[in-house]
């Protein structure tokens, strides 16, 4: 099991590394709806170096954007753009590597993140705005890589332990984990907005990417819809409508219409070029996705 956790671990860093040296830069567009179309436009680059800049998320509000972002070390730190300003805040500034900031449902003001320590474990924290305090909330788990809150004191998982790792649903109250997979999954987790059901991509052996949800009510699993070859990220917006990328291309769908099929609603190719990670505003007015050059991180 250790050997196992350490493979998971040097894979994640490298995945990391693998990430800076590519160059990955956050930009944002606006996203408006007319005569019942969608269209994606006015790309705005957010950072601009030659480093990690990721993970993007949307405050509450809908009037920031937290990330992480390597701008010229191997360590990572959480910051801040402020969207109508254009201002970017750094928030963190610790020895450790702090990653995947989101806001925490139940507290005002606190993000959670996944900080890497000194000594390579991977911990759950909270942490305030001004990046003065952390507390850990989930003490007895060391290998968390992704994750995405279900509901209050509930998040989906995914867990560097095992081969392929594992796919977990965590409780805080009390501090107990549920195993719901091992391997087979990919790093995109995401709760369906207004409800507390987890979805997650599933990898077919025949290489297809099927996007599932996950009840935790009932332990109920069903198939959402399929991606286009490849893809695996993806975000959720209002009206349960799903966005993803590929070669440049902004898609949505609509899992609502029985006929539902993905639309292209923005050519990035030759703007923003390749991107994949993706977030969406509160309001579904604006997405933050994430390019990169060379091979998909």
């Amino acid at each position: 099991m250790k050997k196992n956790l350490l493979l998971a671990l040097l894979l994640f860093v490298s995945g990391l590394i693998s990430a800076q040296t590519h160059s990955t830069e956050i930009w944002l567009l606006d996203i408006t709806r007319k005569d019942g179309k969608t269209v994606a436009a006015n790309p705005y680059q957010m950072t601009q170096n030659e480093h990690y800049d990721n993970q993007p998320c949307f405050s509450k509000d809908g009037q920031f954007l937290y990330y992480a972002s390597m701008p010229d070390t191997l360590q990572s730190d959480i910051y801040e753009f402020h969207i109508r300003k254009k201002l970017i805040r750094q928030i963190s500034n610790t020895p450790e590597s702090e990653y995947q900031p989101q806001p925490i449902p139940f507290s005002k003001g606190k993000l959670s993140v996944v900080r890497v320590e000194l000594e390579k474990t991977q911990k759950f924290y909270e942490m305030s705005l001004d990046g003065s305090a952390f507390e850990l909330l989930m003490p007895n788990e060391d290998s968390v890589a992704y994750y995405s809150w279900m509901n209050d004191t509930t998040v989906g998982a995914f867990m560097l332990n095992g081969k392929g790792g594992y796919l977990q649903q965590f409780d805080m109250i009390p501090q107990q984990a549920i195993i719901l997979m091992e391997g087979g999954f990919g790093r995109c987790l995401a709760t369906i907005p207004g409800t507390n059901l987890l979805t997650y991509v599933q990898k077919g052996s025949d290489g297809k990417n099927t996007l599932m949800k996950y009840d935790m009510s009932n332990e109920e699993r069903m198939p959402v819809l399929e991606f286009p070859a490849g893809v695996e990220d993806y975000c959720w917006g209002p009206e349960e409508i799903v966005y993803c990328g590929d070669k440049g291309v902004l898609y949505m769908y609509d899992t609502k219409d029985e006929n539902a099929k993905w639309v292209n609603i923005g050519d990035f190719s030759k703007s923003i070029g390749d991107f994949y990670r993706l977030a969406i505003s509160p309001l579904g007015d604006k997405i933050a996705v994430v390019s990169f050059k060379g091979e998909k991180p």
